[in-house]
């Protein structure tokens, strides 16, 4: 192609047409700007599909990450739940039983677990060490810091709040108030196990500062799991909105 151009300019000039050579001359000019430009709007074209499938592809696999934190955060309010439940039981129990029964050992049980919150960041982690502007929606950006950052992270505060102060004065008061256990055998293998048993009942019923600790635990449980609950609602509509933003940019 550059060998037929360079023949048809060498035929103006001996033909003495300089007039129409600067015509030719100008408008190879022009040819070779536009093939430039087409040729740097194709490469656009290639970079701008390349990062919308790196950008779909990460926000595929941050929503993989956040769905298994909302499983793992609604595990954590059922569990809780269920301490409620039980500290309620407990409470009722001291009030109008005259006996210990296995399902008090149960509830004591029940009530004296704790659960710490693993989350899945892996791809959050890699978003915040890349250099790139991976997320290009500033929304769906904000919306996933703040739930990182922010919602996440009052998470795991408020589990060592409860463990360092209302799950800990709590197990003291247990701790002194019943039985760690009763030793049957000198083998492992031979233990019977009386946890959970109240050294005596009686004196446990009338144990205000036991009661109590079991009641401050019970209410920041409850407002745990208000808080809990609107995480869980922050997250389902986090989880939505960029699932419709992986749809819109596979359809662009």
């Amino acid at each position: 192609m550059i060998k037929f151009f360079r023949q048809i300019r060498q035929s103006l000039v001996r033909q003495g047409k300089s007039q129409k050579y600067i015509v030719y001359a100008v408008g190879e000019i022009l040819l070779v700007v536009v093939g430039i430009l087409i040729a740097v709007q194709i490469n656009n074209w290639n970079e701008k599909k390349n990062s919308s499938i790196r950008e779909i592809k990460t926000l595929s696999q941050l929503n993989e990450d956040l769905i298994e934190n909302l499983k793992e955060i609604s595990g954590i309010k059922e569990y809780m739940v269920g301490t409620i439940s039980a500290g309620r039981k407990i409470i009722n129990h001291l009030e109008n039983e005259t006996k210990v029964t296995d399902s008090l050992r149960y509830w004591i049980e029940r009530y004296s677990g704790a659960n710490i919150f693993n989350k899945a960041n892996t791809t959050y982690k890699n978003i915040e060490n890349s250099e790139e502007n991976i997320i290009t929606n500033d929304s769906i950006r904000l919306q996933i810091t703040l739930m990182y950052e922010t919602e996440f992270e009052n998470i795991h505060k408020r589990e060592m709040m409860m463990e360092g102060n209302h799950l800990h004065r709590y197990t003291t008061e247990l701790h002194k108030n019943f039985k760690t256990s009763e030793t049957k055998d000198k083998w492992l293998e031979g233990y019977f196990l009386d946890v959970n048993t109240p050294i005596n009942f009686t004196e446990l019923k009338k144990n205000e500062l036991y009661k109590n600790t079991l009641v401050d635990l019970y209410n920041f449980r409850v407002l745990r799991i208000k808080w809990l609950t609107e995480t869980i609602k922050s997250l389902e509509v986090l989880i939505k909105d960029i699932d419709q933003e992986i749809k819109l940019l596979k359809s662009n």
